[in-house]
């Protein structure tokens, strides 16, 4: 037996034989003639084969251990945690759920002290809350930037991860609807959409419904565990009915599951929990209600039938269904508190989308000329109040409150300003129009702040417009 040291080869010559054009042997640290010529020899790094280098040396040994066992992952996960168990969930309580409640206050009971004795789909979740509740940076040049992003792709990794390994829960389920939500929130197309198909199938691997009772449901096996699904349903089809808005004349995921919200009695209400209008829950159930008519107003807009006459008379149906719950939303909210309201803000992106329809109906008969003239006239009206909704967190009068401030309400100030920035070829007073898309632009770069797709919006409506109307619009 030959009892010499292996020695072990290079996939390919060094580099100074390579460039001089010279037989190498590929010894390695270093090769046979510049070991004798007395050269410093290198390889490059990717080129050198040894039973101890991995596959490809590109892959992070911190994010995929060898061993990648659920306790592993845990610990692994665990490490990117600063905060203890207790503080996290403070910290959803706090920029979460007053305005997307999809975690019950119960789980600050059932949580551990210490993230040792946490389980993984619980770890995970509250990575996911960590990056939901970070802050963008204040500037380009913020190193939080590539922090964030970092964070970002690191949890969407354990996921991909905890996925090939076939574990899922109800809390991985949450956590992949929160990622979703941060891609939402910060702009992050076409991974939202992506994200989105991916978490709709989770939750029906787990028969998450909305409609589902318990018993129906193999993963919810109590009253508590049923108004948890509940919740998380109605998140899941909030987000994909948005998302849905933003994609085009695409039908929402969800849309084969839904049901017809005409008695409100109907709607599934998480067990033991009271309708009270001033909780965070009922405003959530509101923006249940609030998105499925946005979304039928969607679908009516983008799959109509042959008969113009009937797509007319449906899409005013539910208009002036949305406009019934716009109404019983204004009486739930303070004034002041509007623009806080999810509900509310899915509902004038339905008017919205309903109304700039409605502008550009062909003129046949006198039905579609009174159809084009009511919604001509109800745009102008819904343009105006959300404009004077948004118009004093702009002028300075009153401070917005980001903690409670939904991702949802970028759209439809988007949408709002970009509908103005059409007419303003068509408005006899061009001056007003501008005054209220610098509110709106100024809103936007104001809400920037905390969700960064209000940069993206803002960079689409620049490119909708005019240099002469963007001039004008920036040298106020």
């Amino acid at each position: 037996m030959d009892d010499r040291p292996r020695v072990h080869l290079a996939r390919k010559a060094c580099t100074r034989c390579r460039s001089q054009k010279r037989r190498c042997d590929r010894a390695t640290p270093e090769c046979g003639l510049c070991r004798r010529l007395r050269q410093a020899c290198h390889y490059e790094e990717r080129a050198i084969s040894s039973p101890s280098s991995t596959p490809s040396s590109s892959l992070d040994a911190e994010l995929f251990p060898e061993a990648l066992s659920p306790g592993s992952i845990k610990d692994a996960i665990a490490k990117k945690l600063t905060s203890a168990p207790s503080d996290i969930f403070v910290t959803y309580t706090k920029s979460i759920h007053p305005w997307f409640p999809i975690i019950p206050q119960t789980l600050q009971d059932q949580l551990p002290e210490f993230w040792s004795e946490a389980s993984l789909d619980c770890t995970l979740l509250a990575l996911c809350i960590t990056l939901l509740c970070t802050f963008p940076p204040s500037s380009p040049r913020d190193g939080t930037a590539s922090g964030l992003q970092s964070a970002y792709l690191q949890v969407k990794s354990w996921i991909a991860v905890i996925e090939g390994l076939g574990i899922t829960s109800l809390k991985i389920v949450q956590a992949r609807t929160l990622v979703t939500l941060f891609e939402v929130a910060h702009g992050f197309y076409p991974a939202a959409y992506i994200s989105m198909g991916a978490t709709v199938r989770a939750a029906d691997a787990l028969k998450i419904h909305p409609y589902s009772s318990p018993a129906s449901s193999p993963s919810t096996t109590d009253d508590s565990k049923s108004g948890e699904a509940v919740l998380l349903g109605w998140a899941i089809r909030i987000l994909d009915r948005y998302i849905t808005i933003q994609s085009g004349h695409y039908s929402s995921l969800t849309r084969s599951l839904a049901k017809g919200i005409n008695d409100p009695n109907k709607i599934p209400w998480p067990t033991g929990l009271e309708k009270d209008t001033k909780s965070p829950l009922w405003q959530l159930s509101r923006m249940y209600e609030a998105s499925t008519l946005l979304d039928n107003i969607h679908n009516v807009l983008h799959n109509p039938t042959p008969e113009q006459a009937f797509n007319v008379e449906e899409i005013g149906l539910w208009v002036e269904t949305s406009y019934s719950l716009r109404t019983l939303l204004i009486e739930e909210v303070e004034d002041a508190d509007q623009i806080y309201s999810g509900g509310l803000g899915l509902c004038h992106i339905g008017l919205l989308l309903a109304y700039e329809n409605g502008t550009k109906v062909q003129i046949t008969d006198g039905q579609s000329l009174t159809c084009q003239t009511l919604a001509t006239s109800s745009l102008g009206t819904v343009l105006t109040t959300i404009t004077d909704m948004v118009y004093p967190f702009v002028s300075g009068t009153q401070a917005i409150d980001f903690d409670r401030l939904p991702p949802f309400i970028a759209f439809l100030v988007y949408k709002t300003a970009s509908l103005l920035t059409e007419r303003i070829w068509m408005e006899t007073d061009s001056s007003e129009t501008l005054r209220k898309l610098r509110i709106l632009r100024g809103f936007l770069k104001l809400v920037n702040a905390r969700w960064l797709c209000c940069e993206y919006y803002l960079g689409l409506l620049n490119e909708d417009t005019a240099p002469r109307i963007l001039k004008a619009i920036e040298g106020r």
